[in-house]
């Protein structure tokens, strides 16, 4: 760390570097409980480390939101995501009714507001480089922060109902999407503690294909489409 007195205007959140010398201009920010990433403070450049998003103005980086994270950094979600047939029984299981739309990406993030049945949540993403895993930051909201975020939405509104399955000790859930163009198919997902997790998958859902690493398959992507194509 350099330079520990001088305030600078930008900051970002970058992966650890693998040489912490010096260097002027710039202060590098280490944590105790973050081993991928640390905080580089500048006056704009970046000095060629490798830069997740910047975070100036962020408050899911202010000192006080790593604290109460004790210093973890990177909120990791990391999951895998099927293209499947809809099983025949699938009104057994419970489930959530989703609305969600998206910003305009800023800073490397990508902002998303949702309403789940009668909560509203405000969600960041910025990628790491891996298909499966996403930063992924969050906070609930109100009703009224809600509307007023979906005034400076992009694209279209998704809604889906989503199906909450457990099954060999995870739990998958099945996005049912409205206004699609083909009857009978659905996302299936499941949250990981660890990209290397073994899965065993639901033995009555169909898995048509794996498309954790295709973009196509995204809710992002659905929301630029009129009508959602799963089948293409």
């Amino acid at each position: 760390m350099v330079n520990s007195m001088e305030n600078y205007a930008k900051k970002f959140l970058i992966k650890m570097p693998a040489n912490l010398g010096d260097g002027n201009g710039y202060r590098i920010k280490l944590y105790k409980n973050e081993k991928e990433a640390a905080i580089l403070e500048s006056n704009g450049e970046t000095y060629g480390f490798e830069v997740i998003a910047e975070i100036t103005g962020n408050d899911f980086y202010s000192d006080d939101a790593i604290a109460a994270r004790d210093g973890t950094l990177l909120i990791l979600e990391i999951e895998r995501r099927w293209l499947v047939k809809i099983p025949d029984h699938i009104k057994e299981y419970p489930y959530h009714l989703i609305e969600q739309a998206y910003l305009a990406p800023e800073n490397g993030f990508q902002g998303r507001i949702r309403r789940l049945d009668d909560r509203f949540i405000y969600t960041e993403k910025a990628r790491t480089g891996s298909a499966a895993s996403r930063i992924e930051n969050e906070r609930y909201i109100t009703a009224e922060e809600y509307e007023r975020l979906k005034e400076r939405t992009i694209l279209n509104t998704v809604k889906k109902k989503r199906y909450l399955i457990p099954y060999g000790g995870l739990k998958f859930e099945l996005d049912v999407f409205e206004n699609t163009v083909e009857t009978g198919y659905a996302i299936m997902e499941a949250e990981l503690p660890e990209e290397s997790t073994a899965i065993e998958l639901p033995d009555f859902v169909e898995i048509v294909r794996e498309v954790t690493e295709d973009e196509y398959y995204t809710n992002r992507n659905f929301a630029s489409m009129d009508k959602i194509k799963l089948l293409k």
